[in-house]
């Protein structure tokens, strides 16, 4: 099962992660907030679009492939990390769509300062 952690990083704004069950890190959210209810919102967001194929955009730079998450105003909800190959995105893109719909929310924002040190490594 997938999970969003909710975190506040050290400038106490708040941003998601969605983490698989394999422990991989998918997706980021493409803002932080100040508040943790809009990141809720934005979460939300993300549940609400990700079933919709049409709304993954495949990019490629210098330093490889990801995808971003649009909403139907195209406005970016989220943002993957980095591949080398382009199946392993694709297989990615995959399962978000699969598995954000009943993925728990783990609010990691009340973390120690350790721990939120943690966080932000990964």
């Amino acid at each position: 099962m997938a999970k969003f952690q909710i975190i506040k990083d050290l400038d106490n704004k708040f941003h998601f992660n969605l983490k698989l069950k394999s422990g991989d890190i998918v997706l980021h959210s493409a803002d932080k907030t100040a508040a943790k209810i809009t990141c809720e919102k934005q979460v939300e967001l993300v549940r609400a679009n990700s079933k919709f194929a049409q709304r993954f955009s495949r990019q490629t730079d210098e330093q490889g492939s990801y995808f971003i998450l649009k909403d139907a105003d195209n406005q970016v909800l989220a943002r993957s990390g980095y591949y080398e190959y382009w199946l392993d995105m694709e297989r990615s893109i995959a399962a978000v769509r699969s598995h954000t719909h009943d993925a728990e929310v783990d609010d990691l924002s009340t973390a120690t300062k350790a721990a939120a040190l943690d966080l932000v490594a990964e």
